[in-house]
């Protein structure tokens, strides 16, 4: 009995240094990282505040820039207005002018000008021409968001072609890219019979016809080679061999 109770104190006395080691060991752990995170957070404070330095000297440097190209600009406009003042003015209707067809061209410049698509002899809602729009557009991938309109004068008998429809854009990008992916229509078998081109003012496309009548006679005259519009000019071109 005497060595059984001696054993079970070794093996007490054992497990106590033990746990007295590992608790030790771990206060010491925690004191360490205590100390580490305690430097995080001196370090974190000292990078704000030279962060906030840097701010308010580039802050500084910014509005002093801005002051010295401002300055410099009032004077390069003073000297400009002192040498011109004997120019005469340009006419108020001249300048309303230049702005309202810069305005049309930017506004045309996200409009297309859809050909062909079947116009109904009874009311037509704009929902339902717009998801005629969006139907030949999917033939090319392209779904944009848009509104649709028709234009012109509607045909008074069931003989006339329907009348064009004009496509409003987003912008000049998503117009220039469906206009790019246009010709694509004539292979499809639900659109092949649809045309696509720029929504153009009145002299260009009095230009354009121009340029198709001449499209035209080239291609009656020299049947032998290709002819085609770029770049608002007639291009002849050797046929490509079969």
């Amino acid at each position: 009995l005497d060595r059984l109770l001696s054993t079970i104190m070794r093996y007490c006395l054992k497990r106590r240094n033990e746990v007295c080691q590992q608790f030790e060991k771990e206060r010491m752990e925690n004191a360490e990282l205590m100390m580490a995170r305690k430097r995080i957070i001196d370090l974190q404070e000292e990078l704000l505040s030279c962060k906030n330095s840097q701010l308010q000297s580039l802050q500084a440097t910014v509005k002093t820039s801005v002051a010295d190209s401002v300055k410099e600009e009032l004077k390069t406009y003073s000297a400009a207005v002192t040498k011109n003042q004997a120019t005469p003015a340009i006419p108020t209707d001249t300048v309303k002018k230049l702005v309202k067809t810069i305005v049309q061209e930017e506004d045309r410049s996200k409009c297309v000008i859809m050909f062909g698509i079947p116009e109904e002899q009874t009311s037509e809602g704009e929902d339902q021409l717009t998801a005629k729009v969006e139907e030949v557009l999917q033939e090319v991938d392209e779904r944009p968001r848009l509104s649709a309109i028709r234009i012109g004068t509607k045909s008074k008998d069931d003989s006339g072609r329907p009348r064009p429809v004009k496509i409003s854009l987003r912008s000049s990008v998503t117009a220039d890219l469906i206009l790019s992916k246009a010709r694509f229509l004539s292979q499809s078998k639900k659109c092949s019979h649809v045309f696509v081109s720029p929504d153009r003012s009145p002299a260009q496309r009095t230009a354009h016809r121009a340029l198709v009548l001449s499209l035209r006679e080239k291609r009656l005259a020299d049947p032998s080679n290709r002819h085609y519009i770029s770049n608002y000019k007639v291009v002849s071109a050797p046929k490509k061999a079969s």
